[in-house]
């Protein structure tokens, strides 16, 4: 399982994340591809490699020269901003329709929706105004839209399946917004902010931005982080000048590496303990398993399946059954006696042997596409990731076997020419 881990000790904006992402390895004409999909114009992005508090980092700017509504793409799928006191503003469906109109997949626009439904219930909190009645400023300009979409599509062709953050650092003092001046967190910041770990910073700053706040409050667990084996490293810098480096760290690897037992440095203990967890349901809705699969590889399964059994009294029911890295057994346990109708499941630890394997993102011509490369006895296999190919097929109207064939068929032309 590929995670990103994002360290927040410097503070985090919308554009440090896409720069910590972009520093990392991000390939910037990839997601810069992606990004004019959405209707929105009169946007470019400029990079610039920094020091802060002599730590080298890439400073990220989304720019939009006057940013006063003439730059968004007026068409019936994304219409045009209001505007107050002279700046753009956006209602919820206003952002959501321009984030809709780019067709991304379904993954991808589902977290950045919810990523804007969260600003938009903090902001309605915040004014005492219902959802409907929220007029987006700051977060609802251009740059803050291919921010969030940036950050959303950039973890997507990175490969990433979990993300994770430390605490979130507040300063104090005052910020300057579309309302005037306001205490520093934000009231939006501070609304997002609920129920996640947060520490005071003695600074007369904003540390955490509202974008900030709702991108990595939205997609990330802020929870223990699993062990883990660093593959890249980034920084993306901010604009500010504290005492210390104005920078977001992010560090991704591969948690299943360590879980797999390849973790053989005296420093990093292996994590070569899997479990095997189980539970027989045979009082449930069938259409509610597809739901549950889907969580418990969200909580860090390393596989799932479901076989069919005949239960007490002739009832036909189903055993789940989960493979998970010991650590988290009572994270995925958790989830399946909160999403089933089970009242108890059985765990016991397994040994597994695997082959090594990685995770590679690859230029096809339908896009850059995550491939999953396994080093047997006799050589490499080499196979495109279902969902990528899925998101294809559904933007395209190509059948899914098509378009895995013909991945499949580039890449072994590609290896061919190697040889």
């Amino acid at each position: 399982m590929s995670i990103a881990i994002f360290d927040a000790f410097g503070g985090a904006s919308g554009n440090m994340i896409l720069g910590a992402l972009v520093d990392a390895g991000l390939p910037l004409d990839d997601l810069e591809r992606e990004l004019r999909k959405l209707p929105v114009r009169g946007w470019t992005i400029h990079t610039q490699p920094v020091h802060k508090r002599g730590l080298g980092a890439l400073y990220l700017d989304v720019d939009v020269p006057g940013e006063d509504g003439r730059a968004f793409e007026k068409s019936a799928a994304a219409p045009a901003p209001h505007h107050h006191e002279g700046h753009p503003h956006r209602s919820l469906v206003d952002v959501l329709g321009i984030i809709r109109a780019a067709k991304y997949p379904r993954d991808v626009e589902r977290k950045a929706v919810a990523i804007y439904e969260r600003l938009a219930a903090a902001e309605a909190r915040v004014h005492r105004v219902p959802v409907g009645e929220i007029a987006f400023h700051e977060v609802g300009q251009v740059d803050a839209i291919v921010d969030i979409a940036g950050a959303v599509l950039g973890l997507q062709l990175l490969g990433i399946d979990a993300v994770y953050c430390s605490p979130l650092p507040c300063g104090h003092g005052t910020v300057h917004g579309a309302h005037g001046a306001m205490p520093s967190p934000s009231p939006a910041t501070m609304d997002l902010l609920r129920d996640v770990p947060t520490y005071a910073v003695d600074l007369d700053a904003e540390m955490v931005t509202p974008t900030g706040a709702a991108i990595l409050t939205a997609i990330a667990d802020f929870g223990l982080r699993p062990p883990m084996i660093v593959d890249r490293i980034g920084y993306g810098a901010g604009r500010s000048d504290f005492p210390f480096a104005n920078v977001l760290r992010v560090a991704i690897g591969d948690a299943a590496r360590v879980a797999n037992g390849e973790a053989h440095s005296k420093n990093v203990p292996p994590q070569s303990e899997v479990v095997q967890i189980e539970t027989n349901i045979d009082d449930m809705n069938p259409q509610v398993y597809g739901h549950v699969l889907e969580r418990v590889s969200a909580a860090g399964a390393l596989d799932v399946w479901l076989h069919p059994v005949q239960m007490k009294k002739g009832r036909p029911g189903a055993v789940v059954c989960v493979l998970a890295p010991a650590h988290l057994a009572d994270q995925v346990s958790a989830v399946l006696l909160a999403e089933t109708t089970t009242i108890g499941v059985r765990c016991w630890p397994v040994q597994r042997v695997v082959l090594p394997r990685r995770t590679d993102l690859v230029a096809t011509s339908f896009g850059p596409v995550r491939i999953k490369i396994v080093i047997g006895t006799s050589g490499e296999r080499v196979r495109p990731e279902y969902d990528d190919c899925r998101a294809i097929a559904e933007r395209t109207g190509i059948a899914l076997v098509e378009v895995m064939r013909r991945i499949e068929s580039e890449l072994d032309e590609r290896r061919a020419q190697r040889t």
